[in-house]
């Protein structure tokens, strides 16, 4: 039994749905008993938020260090149902900005991206520096969620590259030898029982520093399926490590007990490779995808799975791409800025995304939302205009712009979304925008580019103009 949704669904909406409605949102048939299964689900509210307690067996995925504002709520999933007419129930399902999938009650519940894999692929190309533009990397549709399996691929690659700098784990073994030549130490009880009279060859004992098979095994067969899913482009900066790695396979599959040897080998404590429980994390679900469901009833009443914060990784990817197009420009994400420091309301503030120009002190900030925006008034959440509007007021007069970025449903109409004056009211120089990059789930990799250097231009046409 499993469900999709995309991340901030519902988010301000009061539509739920019926019980035809939750047999096909669920793909069970419709029938009394796989009704009454679904139904389970909504029993109670369930409302999973950052920091609850339920986390502890959630594995969440960030792409940087990430700042909260102390009061600013994480909502990750909850569902409800609400008595309606004649005596029937709705039922509702809300989801905030993390993606991934969770296993709850029996169920598998898919929080996914709208905006299609391109766009997904296109951001994690700025976050690694691996740009894959032509498209050649494609995941085959299947029930193994992709989407979810191409971010894990990537974080997978990336950790690994640099966890191999400095080579992969190794530990010290006991090696016995017979030769001619003595290596280490000679093994007198063999000696004795082999050896006389002497005919020209001994048994040594000795100890030699070689790789960790468990880990060796664990990692080439991540990658193996990595290449069968995407194509061999996935790994394509991993050449001279995939050949180490194949030379070292013991050609046994790692099964369940393999990778928790891996996972837990002494290793991998060294300071030198440490790196590699990151690695192997993500190999883990890599290679078992398929067999996350827990598989008894005790573990199905816990909450099981991986999450990913894509509102992060939007922010990460728009500091990216606007460092690598202004270059007069300096940019940094989440800026700290302290407020009443000598009072006991005193607190920092994180704006997404600060430029600051290095020859005159102009700046602009923005913050990046990773929520739906077709240009209606309901897109823009009252909390995120006063959040804007609290920044902006922090840098006074040197600030030139503020704003809030989305990537956009729809093409984007700036008579609509720009206000020549922050507030409205004709009384300051600094402009406010509502900005994006329109992403589409059928745009291809050309036209997502085309889009973004549509929306660069746009911006530097406000910042550099005299």
């Amino acid at each position: 039994m499993r469900i999709s949704v995309p991340v901030n669904h519902h988010f301000y909406e009061n539509q739920g749905f019926l019980d035809v409605e939750l047999a096909e949102k669920f793909h069970v048939n419709h029938t009394n008993s796989d009704i009454d299964r679904v139904r389970n689900l909504f029993s109670s509210v369930y409302e999973l938020k950052l920091g609850a307690e339920q986390l502890k067996q959630i594995r969440i995925f960030n792409f940087k260090h990430r700042r909260f504002e102390q009061d600013e709520e994480r909502l990750i999933l909850k569902l409800y149902s609400k008595e309606k007419f004649e005596q029937k129930k709705e039922y509702y399902v809300q989801t905030g900005l993390y993606a991934g999938v969770l296993f709850y009650k029996g169920c598998k519940i898919n929080i996914t991206t709208k905006y299609g894999d391109v766009f997904l692929k296109r951001m994690l190309n700025f976050v690694n520096d691996i740009y894959v533009d032509n498209e050649q990397v494609k995941a085959k549709k299947d029930e193994t969620e992709n989407q979810f399996l191409f971010i894990i691929a990537y974080l997978f690659i990336q950790s690994l590259e640099k966890a191999s700098v400095l080579g992969l784990p190794q530990q010290y073994k006991k090696q016995q030898e017979r030769s001619h030549k003595v290596r280490g130490s000679i093994d007198f009880h063999e000696y004795l029982k082999r050896d006389i009279p002497f005919k020209g060859t001994l048994t040594s004992n000795f100890r030699e520093r070689m790789y960790v098979q468990e880990i060796i095994d664990v990692l080439y067969l991540a990658l193996r399926k990595l290449e069968r899913l995407f194509g061999k482009e996935i790994h394509s900066r991993l050449f001279g490590l995939n050949q180490l790695l194949k030379q070292n396979y013991s050609g046994h599959f790692a099964n369940y007990a393999t990778i928790q040897k891996a996972k837990t080998h002494q290793s991998i404590n060294n300071p030198m490779y440490c790196g590699f429980k990151k690695v192997l994390e993500y190999a883990e679900i890599i290679l078992l995808d398929k067999d996350l469901m827990p598989d008894n009833e005790k573990q199905q009443l816990a909450t099981t799975g991986y999450l990913f914060d894509i509102a992060e990784l939007f922010e990460l990817y728009l500091e990216r791409l606007l460092n690598r197009n202004f270059s007069e420009w300096s940019v940094s994400g989440q800026e700290e800025l302290s407020i009443y420091q000598n009072q006991f309301f005193s607190r920092p503030m994180f704006p997404d995304l600060v430029m600051k120009h290095r020859t005159n002190e102009k700046v602009v900030v923005f913050d990046a939302k990773f929520k739906n925006m077709e240009m209606q008034n309901r897109d823009v959440d009252r909390s995120d205009l006063h959040q804007i509007h609290s920044y902006s007021g922090y840098y006074r007069n040197n600030l030139i712009v503020s704003g809030l970025i989305y990537p956009f449903s729809k093409e984007i109409n700036t008579e609509k979304s720009y206000s020549k004056s922050i507030y409205g009211n004709d009384e300051s120089d600094t402009q406010f925008i509502i900005e994006g990059i329109y992403v589409s789930e059928n745009h291809s990799m050309q036209e997502l580019i085309k889009n973004e250097e549509a929306f660069i231009n746009r911006i530097s046409s406000i910042i550099n103009k005299d």
